[in-house]
């Protein structure tokens, strides 16, 4: 059966035939061999999808890309792409079953908590709850948020050559001056300072944009704009005159970011879920952003980050001492981006302080 046959077949047809067995035979295969690779609940998503398949309700729409990348025998970054979209669809809930209790609606959020520290634990149970699922190891990420940058690959290239040359050259097996002991306050001055020679080197390929941001490190100092204390570790903001230690609002952070000095801290209950509370707080104070992009730095693992007010998601981790262009890539991917591509609406127009959407019609605006 060829891919293109296979969109005229009713999803019973599809059931009774070989090939369909075959399609479900491939998915658990592959699903063994790679699941090592995506943590997080994609697992548990994936295995629901395949069970939820077999019932007369399944919606088989929702997996027609799937079974046609499967039979095409597609490269497995293709596959997982579809069972990536497949498992992150929605799916109607199960029907409710009365409680015989009248139980009270819980409206609890982040924001209801006033001192963050103090109530750490609690906190951290709802914005579990806030953030939802966070997916991991998706590839093609940065492809997909850095591809459409102007100029960002040659840029990168460029720019990462001049790292590696002459006798003071910033890359040299690793970075220069990266801690040994990843401890971090040293890499926070470490990032911030290397953001910033980077973003001189690139001046001379660089858009205007990225000459209106600055790194920010300032772990120990809180965001303006909180109803509770909280303080970001790393991140870009929009402000052409910020010094890396800038007393800065919530409204102005483009890029937040999250360092630990243990990589094994690279997990959903430790840097992810930090991260997600920037991102939550970036999102409340910038009412135009659809998505908030950021990253984690645990060790010298880096993994970057898209938020939006459904959930995360992330890139493969990569070393930034092992493939420094990556990194050179990434951090002018924050400093060159256009507002749309970090996440603001473009449909939204701001001028003499006043928000408006300028609508056209019968020729007229």
């Amino acid at each position: 059966m060829n891919s293109m046959s296979f969109g005229h077949l009713s999803f019973r047809s599809v059931k009774e035939t070989a090939s369909f067995a075959q399609t479900r035979s491939i998915i658990s295969r592959k699903k063994g061999r790679m699941m090592t690779l995506i943590p997080g609940t994609l697992q548990n998503d994936l295995r629901r999808l395949i069970s939820a398949a077999a019932s007369e309700s399944f919606d088989s729409s929702r997996i027609w890309p799937l079974l046609t990348v499967i039979v095409s025998e597609k490269p497995d970054s293709d596959i997982w792409g579809c069972v990536y979209h497949a498992v992150t669809e929605p799916t109607p809930p199960p029907r409710a079953i009365a409680s015989s209790l009248q139980q009270t609606p819980s409206n609890l959020k982040t924001s209801s908590f006033a001192n963050s520290s103090e109530y750490r634990q609690d906190v951290d149970k709802v914005l579990k709850s806030e953030l939802g699922r966070l997916y991991v190891g998706l590839p093609h990420f940065r492809s997909t948020f850095f591809g459409a940058v102007s100029g960002l690959q040659q840029g990168s290239e460029a720019v990462f050559q001049r790292c590696i040359e002459g006798s003071d050259s910033l890359f040299v097996n690793g970075w220069k001056g990266w801690p040994n002991d990843a401890n971090q306050e040293k890499v926070l001055s470490w990032f911030a300072d290397l953001s910033e020679k980077l973003a001189t080197i690139s001046a001379d390929y660089s858009p205007v944009t990225a000459r209106l941001r600055r790194p920010l490190a300032q772990p120990n100092k809180p965001i303006q704009g909180s109803t509770a204390e909280r303080k970001l570790d790393i991140g870009f903001v929009n402000d052409a005159d910020a010094k890396k230690d800038t007393h800065c609002h919530w409204s102005q952070i483009l890029v937040p970011g999250e360092l630990k000095s243990n990589p094994a801290a690279d997990t959903a209950s430790k840097a992810w879920l930090d991260l997600g509370r920037y991102a939550r707080e970036v999102l409340a104070a910038q009412d135009t952003r659809r998505f908030v992009l950021g990253f984690t730095l645990c060790g010298s693992f880096m993994r970057i980050w898209v938020f939006d007010r459904l959930g995360g998601v992330a890139s493969e981790r990569f070393d930034i001492n092992e493939d420094g262009l990556q990194f050179v890539f990434t951090i002018l991917g924050f400093l060159w981006m256009t507002e749309e591509q970090c996440g603001f609406d473009p449909t939204i127009t701001t001028e003499d302080g006043k928000r408006f959407i300028e609508i056209e019609r019968n020729g007229q605006t």
